[in-house]
């Protein structure tokens, strides 16, 4: 290892000139984390909302389907962190500074994605096979922006192929501001268990933040990562659809508070919310991912099963809204025995 442990990163969360308010951020999620989402997640408590990832090659030819994942509120989304994939620096930079002409406040490049269809594209995950390509696309990235420039990354290709502990100085040395590390190597898929110890590792030795990510759960859970690890932040992704509140949970858990469970009305009111953002975007298409968002908000209530059925049978959002609504209205709900007590 390089650097030395005297040169961590103070424990404040800055990417660049801004300070977060929290460290406990909304991940990319490919199809997801689109400006509805993101805005609730800011709303209850997250300290930064990364966009889905956006191609590199269709962003620097400006197509309007692409630039619409750019959307977003600067009165309520600073900064705003677009992330990005591809493996041509030229390409890469030029989109970087599309994203940054369209308000992007940081670009973070995506070195970690493990779908079948971007690693055999040469993407993603796949950037860790060539430590030489990764530099070459950190450094024309930082060079073509001036806003920070992040990096989210896994532990390394596969067991015995060089690591993130040797890439993360080199991203540094090209101007990165700050890692994201899942602790998995590309090759695990999310199958076993993230590598805790992995990003406590960098984060003790790194000078730019280390954020950690991967199988934060529960509030409690990220809470627990983040004090143990010592990195600079907590990524949480799958855990969050449906949960907005577990970043404000989250901080009450690190404050060594007891997380407050959200009520059924604020369940109904943050999936009537998402809804109607996401029908403002998307008009008449909202009802099909509707399908699946919906069913985020009560997958531990019991009667779920049934709600699914009636929203697929719908292809009207107002209609969905009133089956939620009705399945709501129909009683009170505890969770399934033998879960955690509320959804942290």
């Amino acid at each position: 290892m390089p650097w030395s442990s005297a040169e961590k990163a103070p424990p404040a969360l800055a990417i660049g000139p801004w300070a977060l308010p929290s460290p406990f951020l909304l991940a990319p999620m490919a199809g997801l984390t689109n400006w509805p989402f993101r805005r609730l997640a800011l709303q209850y408590g997250a300290g930064l909302a990364t966009t889905e990832m956006v191609s590199s090659v269709a962003l620097s030819f400006r197509g309007q389907k692409t630039l619409r994942l750019l959307k977003t509120d600067p009165a309520l989304e600073r900064p705003f962190h677009v992330q990005l994939f591809g493996r041509d620096p030229e390409r890469l930079a030029e989109a970087a500074k599309v994203a940054v002409g369209h308000g992007a406040d940081a670009v973070d490049l995506n070195f970690g994605c493990p779908a079948r269809k971007v690693v055999n594209s040469g993407h993603g995950a796949a950037i860790l096979k060539d430590f030489k390509l990764a530099e070459s696309l950190a450094k024309a990235v930082a060079q073509a922006v001036t806003v920070p420039v992040t990096v989210k990354t896994r532990i390394a290709w596969a067991p015995g192929w060089p690591s993130v502990f040797d890439l993360a100085p080199r991203l540094v040395d090209c101007g990165v501001a700050a890692i994201t590390l899942h602790g998995r190597y590309a090759a695990q898929g999310f199958t076993g268990e993230a590598d805790w110890e992995a990003v406590a590792r960098l984060a003790a030795h790194s000078p730019v933040p280390v954020i950690g990510s991967g199988d934060l759960t529960t509030a409690r859970l990220a809470a627990q990562r983040l004090k143990d690890s010592g990195a600079a932040g907590a990524m949480i992704g799958r855990a969050a659809k449906g949960r907005p509140w577990i970043f404000r949970q989250s901080l009450a858990a690190f404050a060594g508070m007891e997380p407050e469970e959200p009520s059924l009305a604020e369940r109904l009111a943050a999936a009537t919310v998402h809804a109607r953002w996401l029908l403002e975007e998307m008009g008449p298409r909202a009802a099909f991912l509707l399908r699946t968002v919906l069913i985020w908000y009560v997958r531990e209530l019991p009667g779920s099963a049934a709600l699914r059925e009636a929203i697929n049978r719908e292809t009207d959002v107002e209609r969905q809204l009133e089956s939620l609504v009705r399945f709501f209205e129909a009683g009170r709900f505890e969770p399934e025995s033998g879960a955690e007590k509320g959804p942290l």
